[in-house]
């Protein structure tokens, strides 16, 4: 194998570890809502990731990851389920299928709005751009960026309000214009 090739799988395993990495909430959230204990949620995520790692070469990059995970993932429940044999479990497999699609599809959708969401914050003026993303940055409080903006906090409030409100405004003309086209 040439440096070339060894370059090339590297970048494709390291996309891999990132995209398992994004999905973990979502995966977890997934599972926590069929197996509904967190100790059997932890294990099937687990054991979720160490699948995902295996198959990693089936995946097709461009592809949707999170179908594809989820797929595992409702697999892996039903794996789940199986060894414990748990009698008083309500849901059967063709709940659980339902459940998964539609987990995929809430998938795509979030997608979507992130992917709008993205679109609209370049959209605004630079100096409302630099106020929403640093009020979102870890421990940045309404209270600390008005003192650094020297302004009240209702005024940094209303700010972020309004900016907050045109995000959303622009966010459904986005997906409304996709629907559309």
């Amino acid at each position: 194998m040439d440096h070339a090739e060894d370059t090339t799988s590297v970048d494709a395993a390291e996309e891999i570890v990132r995209l398992i990495a994004q999905a973990q909430r979502r995966l977890y959230a997934f599972v926590f809502a069929l197996v509904r204990r967190s100790a059997d949620a932890d294990d099937v995520l687990q054991e979720i990731n160490v699948v995902l790692w295996r198959k990693r070469d089936a995946y097709r990059p461009g592809t949707n990851f999170l179908a594809w995970a989820f797929e595992i993932a409702r697999l892996q429940v039903l794996a789940h389920r199986a060894r414990c044999a748990r009698s008083e479990d309500p849901f059967d497999a063709a709940l659980l299928a339902e459940i998964a699609e539609a987990a995929r599809i809430e998938s795509a959708e979030f997608d979507r709005r992130e992917a709008a969401l993205r679109s609209c914050l370049q959209k605004l003026p630079e100096e409302q751009r630099a106020l929403i993303v640093r009020r979102y940055q870890p421990d940045v409080a309404v209270n600390s960026l008005a003192a650094e903006l020297g302004k009240t906090s209702k005024a940094v409030s209303e700010s972020l309000r309004r900016i907050r409100e045109a995000l959303r405004q622009c966010i459904e003309r986005t997906l409304a214009a996709e629907l559309r086209s």
